[in-house]
């Protein structure tokens, strides 16, 4: 399995750079990064999700994702996965290839002296991707750090997640339109466990956690 390791980039490229590697059909694994900092919406999800004028204002660019799920803002410093898989590898049905892939984040985790584990279900459609339990979610402490979203063809799944390593409570509240206090109660980052830690602390985690969860070799 191949190991993509890229620079920051915009929005639109980065969806860009994953529709190719969904395209190409191998199995894969990229991490990444944004600049400037993103909303990415669902691929169905309206825009009227989010309050425009409020990401302008911020200098935050907005792109659509061509996984489903709800909006995320993907902070600087985050980590973001990309994964694809052919079909006939990892478990054949939806929450199980989920939980497949998102086991990287987990192990990731873990590697960083966190206790994280599943939260799997469905409640509703809050426009903030990190207010959901759709699908396969990640959690710390109760509060979702990661989410999952994939995009399905006939020859591969692409699989996004992100991991936070901060949170800007009331630029999410405004962005979303939705109380602070649900963003501090719900959503979760790796700062407030572990205040010193750094990106690139994180990026080697995952180098490995992706390893040991999809039982495969990467290779740069």
């Amino acid at each position: 399995m191949r190991l993509i390791v890229d620079d920051a980039r915009s929005g639109a490229d980065n969806m860009a750079r994953d529709q190719e590697l969904l395209a190409a059909a191998e199995p894969v694994v990229r991490l990444y990064a944004w600049r400037p900092a993103c909303v990415s919406l669902g691929y169905a999800q309206p825009e009227a999700d989010i309050d425009v004028d409020a990401t302008r204002a911020a200098g935050i660019d907005v792109v659509r994702r061509p996984t489903g799920g709800g909006a995320i803002l993907h902070e600087e410093d985050e980590v973001t996965y990309c994964v694809v898989l052919p079909r006939g590898m990892g478990p054949p049905d939806l929450f199980g290839s989920y939980r497949f892939i998102a086991g990287g984040v987990v192990e990731t985790l873990r590697d960083l002296g966190l206790d994280a584990s599943f939260v799997e279900g469905h409640t509703g459609r809050d426009p903030l991707c990190y207010l959901r339990e759709e699908g396969v979610s990640v959690a710390v402490g109760g509060r979702k750090i990661s989410g999952g979203a994939q995009k399905r063809t006939k020859q591969a799944i692409l699989q996004h997640g992100t991991i936070l390593l901060s949170r800007r409570t009331e630029l999410l509240s405004r962005i979303f339109r939705v109380d602070a206090r649900r963003v501090e109660e719900n959503v979760a980052c790796l700062h407030d466990f572990r205040p010193g830690l750094r990106r690139e602390d994180v990026l080697a985690a995952a180098k490995t956690g992706f390893v040991r969860a999809l039982s495969k070799e990467l290779v740069a």
